[in-house]
């Protein structure tokens, strides 16, 4: 026999609309991953956050690594979408700067997303991310070659970690977004001047 408690755990409120539900877990979760990080962060303390039972989470996620794959998704989709237009590109000069501005902008469109691609539990579930892996080899390849320098690998390695905190530091919250990219992007360029194909 279930208790009155385990009796409420089972029951579903809804959250929402349909569509609207897994919107709003997907907030309360960035909210609560940005606070807490990935590990530190339950479904329970999301459902708390929505004011239902986690039996409702589980009625939009099947678990917490689901949620955080689905926040990460649209900088993952933003990676390949900067992957493509890098790769129509013509010389490589071409598609190196491509692939630069295509970078730069998926961490300032998406820093909710930045929030948990540099948590080092989701960061850890991303490597098995097949989409995920697959655009930022490409990104790679167009920014640093597929047979890079350690020094390269090294450039790149310097240049992805510090873009990641840059989109998400509180403290550049209040930066404008052109002049952010703008500032990112030079800074960028000249971090990985060195291997640019030449003109």
């Amino acid at each position: 026999m279930f208790s009155a408690i385990d009796m409420e755990e089972h029951v579903v409120r809804p959250i929402g609309r349909r569509g609207e539900s897994r919107a709003r877990v997907l907030e309360a979760a960035v909210k609560l991953f940005s606070e807490n990080g990935v590990s530190g962060t339950s479904l329970r303390m999301i459902a708390d956050e929505l004011g239902v039972t986690k039996a409702a989470v589980y009625h939009q996620f099947a678990s917490k690594e689901e949620i955080v794959l689905a926040v990460a998704q649209p900088a993952v989709d933003g990676l390949t979408s900067a992957a493509d237009h890098a790769e129509q590109q013509s010389p490589p000069h071409a598609r190196f700067d491509a692939a630069l501005e295509g970078l730069v902008a998926v961490v300032i469109q998406q820093r909710a997303s930045a929030v948990v691609i540099r948590d080092p539990v989701a960061a850890r579930l991303l490597e098995t991310h097949s989409q995920y892996r697959i655009a930022l080899n490409r990104i790679q390849d167009f920014l640093i070659g597929s047979e890079p320098t350690e020094e390269a690998r090294i450039a790149l390695a310097l240049l992805g970690g510090s873009l990641f905190v840059s989109g998400t530091d509180p403290a550049l919250i209040a930066v404008g977004a052109d002049r952010l990219r703008a500032t990112l992007q030079e800074t960028a360029r000249n971090l990985l001047q060195p291997f640019r194909p030449p003109a």
